[in-house]
């Protein structure tokens, strides 16, 4: 099914070109990229690829952080038919061979503070064509060429990147992802979030996760809207540029709205021009209500993985988020224009209302599969459904509720417990800054409960005082055995707690 007839994302980008020639595409700081010079930059980018012997097919790895390149580079891959490979710029040289060496990719595009001499040597050692954004010589090289549209016979249906997934019991996967994919996941974006080529989207989570391509990148590039970009998130500098380049939406993460909250009022913070952002997993309600009426904010929660394109479940913009009565935790949406969701047990039977099992789903533009990985793709595709690996739960209005990882549930003494509800309770002690709930093994009762805590600078609190709290609210079996308190977690380019590090603390 194509949503967007014949158009690829190079192609999709000529076509707003044509559109809205002198409007803004991206903006850097003082950096206007217009669509305009944009294409004109993606022509010169694809010609250079193609004269390092780059052709339809190829991966092409870059390591880049925030910046207009990046674009550049993502765009001028989809213009011949090659596949980008981003990668998280916190990767070690081992795990960059290991994406170089699976994707066989034959360029690398990489940031010169970003990487070391390790970096370097992998990269040579692989005999890649390469360059580095800081590079005058090839910056020379790619203005002399010519910035004329290109034409190669690139279809909806090619790929046009691969992510690999995080990987936290074995090799990163893969994920195959279509020009047609990325379409999808903008245009559907657009319809979500009811927006128009006069938006602009402040970005600034990392452009090498999905988050940033899937959900608001691709959004603008469908709508002809711009992109308000920053290199990466700071809050004593949030409002000022907000106020500078007056973006209308964003996309936020738990920790990004506890930070905005933890600091001092300031005088451009409201009112303010965007009129709502967008989050994923978990914000507390109190957080989620402290926000809205501090900035004026409209926040939605979105659902989706690396592997289902788009977001599959959504908070509709006209309702309001329904709360658990027992937990109250807010549900995270309901299933997406054209897609379907559905709980199943461990035997794969589908679960009735309210009760807890895998989510499953289905929708127009999942993933192509996983790279060299039949195996795997056949377990996470079954039938047209995806698999999740996530528990959660619908009631009878179809709103959904994420209960937590398959990897993430606590069993303890036969009782299966949410690490999330455990959280969600200690989130609201006034000494608690951040939390993190994981199981141990325990040789009584399968697992103990387990909670990581990090308290708020000048304040105190006891194992007692936690407990008691948790007692109040929750079921005894449910309250944790031990509280660590430690400086800081582990957490992932956008902010989420790893908590597999804190499971083999």
């Amino acid at each position: 099914m194509l949503t967007h007839g014949h158009h690829t994302t190079y192609t999709m980008l000529k076509k707003q070109t044509i559109k809205h020639p002198e409007k803004d595409f991206v903006i850097f700081g003082d950096c206007h990229r217009t669509y305009t010079s944009m294409l004109q930059r993606v022509n010169q980018l694809a010609r250079w690829l193609t004269q390092q012997g780059i052709n339809k097919g190829d991966f092409v790895a870059v390591f880049l952080g925030n910046s207009p390149l990046f674009y550049e580079a993502w765009l001028a891959c989809g213009a011949i038919g090659a596949v980008l490979l981003p990668i998280n710029t916190a990767s070690t040289a081992s795990e960059l061979d290991y994406f170089l060496e699976h994707s066989e990719s034959k360029g690398f595009i990489y940031e010169k503070e970003l990487v070391d001499a390790s970096h370097i040597e992998t990269a040579h050692q692989r005999n890649l064509a390469f360059c580095q954004d800081s590079d005058l010589t090839w910056s020379e090289e790619l203005s002399l060429l010519s910035d004329d549209s290109i034409d190669c016979a690139v279809t909806p249906e090619d790929v046009a990147a691969i992510m690999y997934t995080s990987g936290t019991t074995a090799k990163p996967k893969g994920v195959l992802i279509t020009h047609e994919n990325y379409l999808f996941a903008g245009h559907s974006s657009v319809l979500y979030q009811q927006l128009t080529p006069a938006d602009r989207y402040f970005i600034f989570l990392p452009l090498f996760h999905v988050n940033s391509q899937y959900y608001t990148s691709m959004a603008m590039l469908v709508c002809g809207g711009t992109i308000v970009l920053e290199r990466r998130f700071s809050s004593s500098t949030f409002w000022d540029t907000v106020e500078k380049h007056q973006p209308t939406v964003s996309s936020l993460t738990a920790t990004i709205i506890k930070m905005l909250l933890e600091t001092p009022v300031q005088a451009n913070e409201a009112p303010n021009s965007i009129r709502q952002a967008a989050y994923g997993l978990q914000v507390t309600v109190d957080d989620l209500d402290k926000f809205q009426q501090r900035f004026g904010i409209k926040l939605f929660q979105w659902y989706g993985l690396t592997e289902s394109i788009t977001s599959n479940i959504v908070t509709p913009l006209y309702e309001e988020m329904p709360t658990d009565p027992k937990t109250g935790i807010y549900a995270i949406g309901k299933a997406a224009l054209g897609h379907q969701v559905k709980i199943l047990d461990e035997d794969g039977q589908e679960l009735p209302p309210l009760a807890i099992g895998e989510i499953v789903l289905t929708g127009p533009s999942l993933m192509k599969g996983y790279y060299k990985n039949p195996e795997a793709t056949a377990k996470t595709l079954q039938n047209g459904w995806l698999f999740t690996g996530d528990n959660g739960y619908i009631n009878s209005d179809g709103f959904v509720w994420f209960v937590d990882r398959n990897k993430d549930m606590i069993k303890r003494a036969g009782e299966n417990i949410s690490s999330m509800e455990i959280e969600n309770i200690l989130s609201g002690h006034p000494s608690v800054q951040a939390c993190a709930v994981v199981g141990e093994p325990d040789h009584l009762r399968e697992e103990a409960v387990i909670a990581y805590i990090k308290i708020y600078e000048g304040q105190q609190v006891t194992d007692d005082d936690l407990r008691q709290f948790c007692e109040q609210y929750l079921s005894y079996f449910k309250v944790p055995q031990e509280f660590r308190v430690i400086d800081d977690f582990p957490r992932t380019s956008i902010g989420k707690i790893q908590k597999n590090l804190l499971r083999n603390k």
